[in-house]
């Protein structure tokens, strides 16, 4: 069974792929990444009094499409795209307590856009599987501590790449991505007591988005795209147990995104993509829909990890530019106190 979840630790993941197209020059950044006429926040309330977002230690190996999650103390990845666009088997982990990196098991195989999440253990969840042209998979794989190696766990009742996974507090709750069709779905499942059960639909089927929770029965799927790298969405669900419904939308339509939660804000959304560029925004949702933000990312990216720890927000790897572009970049941002 599923359970035990580690105080603090909610993580959620959301991964891209897209056609390099509407590259912008490598040497911005920031908000100047930001597709034009697309500033993201206009409409936005409630922008925390917090500080910039800081960088840690660069990852040891520059990956985009990767998951990110929090787990026994520390923050992991696992897989994603190199910059020759093979699917990766590494498994990397920052400590931030000391800033810095060291390896986890390797994954039997290459995977990307797959979903990470951290519970009483280390689930990776769907994703494609090889090269960045093919197919995806229903595998999950969870992690072994004591044997330093991967174990299969319950297959997702149909293959998905591009979705996006949270840990409610008692399941892991998996939603959209692509199908085996190459279509995006509305499909919510659930994972409890070893098998995987439908929760409910989206209200618009789509893919490269992103998920977070709050640890106590909700989680949030936030953006996303359909039709390609042009279709972004805005779009916010909340799965509240067994319902499943849209509570609204963010500022800023964008796919490639990830999730986190922040008490007091709600579910946030950072980094993304669209053909004209790359995004720093993060927005963030309350359940009631209200929106309000967080600073900007120092870096605008997409395909980017999240995770929070201890109070702080992490934002991990990911391209600067739209299509396959690579980062070893790291933030990390203290998240504010709950008024």
């Amino acid at each position: 069974m599923v359970a035990g979840v580690r105080a603090g630790v909610v993580a959620a993941v959301v991964l891209t792929l897209s056609a390099a197209a509407g590259c912008v020059s490598p040497d911005r950044q920031g908000a100047q990444d930001r597709p034009s006429g697309t500033t993201g926040t206009t409409g936005a309330t409630g922008t925390t009094g917090t500080g910039a977002w800081s960088v840690g230690a660069a990852a040891p190996v520059p990956l985009t499409e990767v998951g990110g999650a929090a787990f026994d103390g520390r923050v992991w990845t696992a897989g994603g795209l190199t910059k020759q666009g093979a699917g990766a088997t590494r498994v990397l982990v920052y400590d931030p307590a000391s800033d810095s990196w060291s390896k986890g098991p390797e994954l039997p195989d290459g995977v990307h856009h797959a979903g990470l999440v951290g519970a009483d253990e280390l689930y990776l969840i769907g994703g494609y599987h090889g090269g960045l042209r093919e197919g995806v998979t229903a595998d999950v794989w969870v992690l072994d501590e004591s044997e330093k190696r991967w174990r299969k766990g319950p297959p997702l009742p149909e293959a998905r790449g591009a979705g996006a996974a949270a840990w409610d507090g008692a399941r892991v709750v998996y939603g959209g991505g692509v199908g085996p069709d190459g279509q995006p779905s509305e499909q919510v499942y659930a994972l409890e007591d070893g098998r995987w059960s439908q929760v409910g639909e989206l209200s618009r089927a789509r893919e490269h988005l992103g998920a977070a929770s709050d640890g106590e029965g909700r989680v949030w799927f936030l953006g996303g795209r359909a039709g390609g790298i042009g279709g972004t969405l805005a779009d916010v669900d909340l799965v509240d147990g067994d319902r499943v419904g849209r509570i609204g939308a963010l500022p800023t339509a964008r796919g490639g995104v990830a999730g986190f939660y922040a008490p007091g804000k709600g579910a946030c959304l950072a980094g993304g993509e669209h053909p004209d560029g790359t995004f720093d925004e993060v927005e963030c949702v309350a359940g009631d829909g209200a929106t309000s933000r967080l600073p900007r990312l120092g870096h605008a990216r997409h395909g980017v990890g999240a995770a929070v720890l201890d109070g702080t927000a992490y934002v991990l790897l990911g391209g600067r530019k739209p299509g396959l572009h690579v980062s070893a970049v790291v933030e990390r941002l203290r998240l504010p106190e709950p008024r």
